[in-house]
């Protein structure tokens, strides 16, 4: 989190989602959850699979990852010895728990610790052949102090890893996307939809402050911002203009009940989303990069 901002209200709000484990609507969708493997992957290979045993020329000896939550990838590198040590913190007491509680039960080497985005940019360090950032980077509000402090902590030459959001602030979309998603919503029979009258509206940017006011805080200048302090290596957007927001709209339960009917009306939105994104009707919202530090 920035500085100034209230990191009791954020922590208190991720809390909430790791102890009643809520999470974001479209991952919820096995379908969904395969294609994005695919336009990141080129295949249905789970991405971080794919980045730790066919991207990366040799596996990294000390990972760190911010922002890492429950700690639900960090425990997946960590059970498939994908790197020899993790370190992983989170401004979250809850989700660290969680994560920490699941490292020791299962004799892991991975060391999960409450910290502050600030404390980290102040105090940076400890030679890391990897930093990750998986949906952590889009919460920070200093890009530039953050960027410099992995800089910092990473050896010459190490690896930055992120699968993130860069898509509009504040999720808070053009009235041409608002327009696409209500478009698409109305067409959906009522069943499938969260309720019959479901439709995008954005959020005010008071409501954003009382609820999370580190989301998307300066999403849309992290690709630019990292070209400034590491040099890219793999790019890979992967969509999500017109699907992360169309599910929170959805019947979460219906939508995902595993029938052809169902299964037909996802498959039929990723399609759209593929067809509008290749014509440059709509951006990618989300990438997965890698980038090395050799701009030190």
């Amino acid at each position: 989190m920035g500085v100034g901002m209230n990191s009791g209200l954020v922590s208190t709000h991720w809390d909430d989602r790791y102890e009643t484990g809520v999470r974001s609507s479209w991952f919820s969708s096995a379908i969904v959850g395969s294609e994005l493997n695919r336009r990141i992957t080129g295949d249905d290979k789970f991405w971080l699979w794919w980045v730790f045993n066919e991207y990366l020329p040799e596996k990294p000896k000390k990972i760190l990852s911010i922002g890492c939550g429950d700690g639900a990838h960090e425990l997946i590198i960590a059970r498939n010895h994908w790197a020899a040590s993790v370190d992983a913190f989170d401004l979250s007491p809850a989700g660290i728990k969680q994560a920490a509680d699941a490292a020791e039960a299962e004799g892991l080497n991975a060391n999960f610790f409450v910290r502050d985005f600030n404390d980290f940019i102040q105090n940076p360090g400890g030679d890391y052949d990897a930093v990750i950032f998986i949906g952590s980077l889009h919460h920070v509000t200093d890009l530039e102090g953050m960027l410099g402090a992995v800089r910092k902590s990473l050896v010459p030459n190490g690896y930055l890893i992120i699968n993130e959001y860069c898509g509009p602030c504040y999720n808070i979309y053009d009235q041409k996307r608002v327009d696409l998603l209500n478009n698409v919503i109305k067409s959906i029979s009522a069943p499938y939809k969260r309720n019959p009258d479901a439709r995008w509206t954005n959020h005010s940017i008071e409501l954003v402050f009382s609820v999370d006011p580190s989301e998307s805080v300066r999403s849309s200048l992290i690709l630019p911002f990292l070209e400034f302090y590491f040099d890219k290596e793999l790019l890979r957007p992967f969509g999500g203009a017109l699907l992360h927001p169309i599910f929170d709209l959805l019947n979460g339960e219906k939508i995902n009940d595993g029938s052809e009917d169902s299964n037909t009306v996802v498959r039929m939105l990723i399609e759209l989303e593929n067809q509008l994104q290749a014509n440059g009707a709509i951006p990618s919202d989300f990438m997965l990069g890698v980038y090395r530090n050799s701009k030190a």
